[in-house]
């Protein structure tokens, strides 16, 4: 069984690597993002946390966290943010980690947890190779607005407060480059994995 984490910063492409390794490659998906969204409902162990942190206030009329309220609440420091990561990454990664072992006594092959933040998701710890998909501001930029319809404000917000590209390079053990046709990224993935 081979277990690869997906990384890059947001717009850069991590979402469509995953879905040909899964279309084409018949890899089990875990996505991290989806983990913590999960365990920011109601009654699960990040909610508590972070209501009782944050306050009533980024709750919506369901009791249901506001994620547009939180995130504007974390976009604008840095130190909330790390305390809200803190509410999250460690049960999400207790989470993925357990489902890799559920997937190994399933005799799972291929195994891709996507994440934006490798080294708090412990990526060195549980995957055979660390793929970083890299991709020009510019480009992620205009991916951003066309698909996420996200204005140039929020994206400079996001950007300031992701990590850097030599930080994904230092902990990558590859990387795709993300710049121009599906066809291009997919000869990357086929040399990748025949490796």
């Amino acid at each position: 069984m081979k277990v690869i984490g997906i990384t890059g910063g947001i717009g850069s492409g991590k979402s469509m690597i995953a879905e040909i390794l899964k279309n084409n490659y018949n890899a089990y998906l875990i996505n991290t993002d989806r983990i913590a969204h999960m365990l920011m409902e109601k009654g699960q162990i990040s909610y508590n946390l972070i209501v009782q942190y944050f306050g009533e206030d980024i709750l919506n009329p369901c009791g249901d966290i506001d994620r547009t309220v939180l995130a504007n609440i974390v976009y604008h420091d840095k130190d909330r943010l790390l305390k809200l990561n803190s509410f999250t990454h460690p049960y999400v990664m207790d989470y993925v980690r357990n489902l890799i072992e559920e997937r190994k006594r399933e005799n799972e092959e291929l195994i891709c947890v996507e994440t934006a933040l490798p080294v708090q998701a412990g990526l060195k710890d549980f995957c055979d190779a660390i793929w970083y998909i890299c991709a020009p501001d510019g480009i992620r930029r205009e991916r951003l607005k066309q698909v996420r319809n996200y204005d140039e404000q929020k994206i400079d917000r996001i950007f300031k407060n992701q990590i850097s590209d030599s930080e994904y390079r230092k902990v990558s053990t590859h990387i795709l480059i993300n710049d121009s046709t599906k066809a291009k990224i997919m000869e990357q993935i086929e040399a990748l994995l025949e490796k």
